[in-house]
Order: C-alpha cells, then sequence, then structure tokens
C-alpha cells in the first residue's frame, strides 16, 4: 500500500519548497517517491499539463460520489467567482482520485496540493460553512501524514507581493486586503484540520505543524514520514 503525505498551509507558507525536498531527499535514501501533482504544476508545459488536468477530470468523475461532489461544490457551495465553480470541484476531483490511485501503489506518494488544500481554496471565496460541512462529510482516502506547514502572514504578505509568477489570487490584490485574507484562511485551515481528527469512518492522517522558517524543517519532515510509514 502507498503511503501517502500531503502537505498544507496558506499561500507563500513554502508547501512546495518542502515537497520538493522530502522528494529528493526519499529518492537519494533508496526509497521509491512520486511528487504527484509535479505533472500539473506550474512548473509543467502549459499546453501538456492542460491536457494530463483534462484526463485526470475524466477520471476522476468515474470515482464514487464524483457527481454529488460537483453539484455540491460547483454550484451550492457559493463560489463568488464564475470560474470557481467549475475549477474548484475539478481540482478536488483530480486530487481525491490521485490519493485513492496513490493508496493502492508502493512506495511514497507525496502531494504538495491534496485534498484539503483544495478544500481549503473551495472554502475561501465560498460559503465557507458549507463548504466545511461538505469536507467532513466526504469519504474519499485520505493521506497518512499531513503536515501543516505555519509561516507567520508579515512573511507571507511580503511573499506574494514579491512574486514574479502568479501562483495565487492574493498576489494581485492590495496589502491589506492580502491580510484579511490569509487571516480568514487560517481560521478555516484550523477547522479543516480539526475536522480531520474528528471525523469518523474514514482513515485519519498523522497531522503534524512544523514552523515553515525554521531551518531544520526538512531533517524534522524526513523523521516523521520514518516513524509513521
Amino acid at each position: 500500500m502507498g503511503f501517502v503525505v500531503e502537505f498544507c498551509g496558506l499561500p507563500g507558507a513554502g508547501k512546495s519548497m518542502l515537497a520538493r525536498t522530502l522528494v529528493a531527499r526519499l529518492r537519494l535514501a533508496g526509497i521509491p517517491t512520486t511528487e504527484v501533482m509535479a505533472p500539473l504544476g506550474p512548473d509543467a508545459p502549459r499546453a501538456s499539463r492542460i491536457a494530463r488536468k483534462v484526463g485526470a477530470v475524466a477520471r476522476g468523475l468515474g470515482d464514487p460520489g464524483s457527481a454529488r461532489l460537483v453539484a455540491e461544490v460547483g454550484l451550492l457551495s457559493g463560489q463568488s467567482h464564475r470560474r470557481d465553480r467549475l475549477a474548484r470541484p475539478a481540482n478536488l476531483l483530480v486530487v481525491r482520485h490521485a490519493v485513492r490511485r496513490a493508496r493502492a501503489g508502493l512506495g511514497v506518494y507525496v502531494f504538495d496540493q491534496g485534498p484539503l488544500q483544495e478544500w481549503w481554496s473551495a472554502a475561501l471565496r465560498a460559503n465557507s460553512d458549507r463548504v466545511l460541512a461538505l469536507a467532513a462529510a466526504d469519504r474519499a482516502d485520505r493521506a497518512d501524514l499531513l503536515i501543516r506547514v505555519d509561516t507567520p502572514i508579515d512573511v507571507l504578505i511580503e511573499r506574494l507581493g514579491a512574486r514574479g509568477t502568479r501562483q495565487s489570487r492574493l498576489e494581485a490584490v492590495e496589502t491589506a486586503e492580502r491580510r484579511a485574507e490569509l487571516e480568514r484562511g487560517s481560521g478555516i485551515l484550523d477547522a479543516l484540520c480539526s475536522q480531520l481528527v474528528h471525523s469518523p469512518g474514514t482513515l485519519r492522517p498523522v497531522i503534524k505543524r512544523v514552523d515553515g522558517l525554521d531551518s531544520a524543517v526538512p531533517d524534522l519532515i524526513l523523521e516523521m514520514v520514518d516513524r509513521t510509514r
């Protein structure tokens, strides 16, 4: 059975960097490791990324409960942007299916953007109470180890403002709005992590919080994976 590691955190917290570091360290140790979302990430060529994502969404539509998820997240959760009515359920289908496949595989599968992060994105600009209820009721496969990367909001504001590429909508807004969105997002992330600990009927991952500014974090994460595998 595959061992699934998922990173979560606010935009700019350092999730992707830590995920790539973990993948490199595990491979160096001779452990078969897959960086699951890399083919769909911003570093992949746009045309191939879109083609892969369309295929991944199509596969996700075959999973149990997928049609209901699309309807509830896309149409009934109060998404404030028209684009999100399609993008949010599509991204959830992709990562839920990817976790399901990973748990049936071998080795370690690392997600820098997994189901919890996608539920967070779905809740941020919607009726968050409604989305949180949907996330709590979701019976899809989950990670074995969830690593929450905590970085001070002042640092995140500076990082997002200095980015040269658009990876988050928060990069395009004024500082005061960015702070308000990050503070609201932190509360939503707290709620989602709490739900994972208490929700019944599915695998509940081990949840660890790490300091995104601590240079020793890559070593700590490697130890966590060794202990929990």
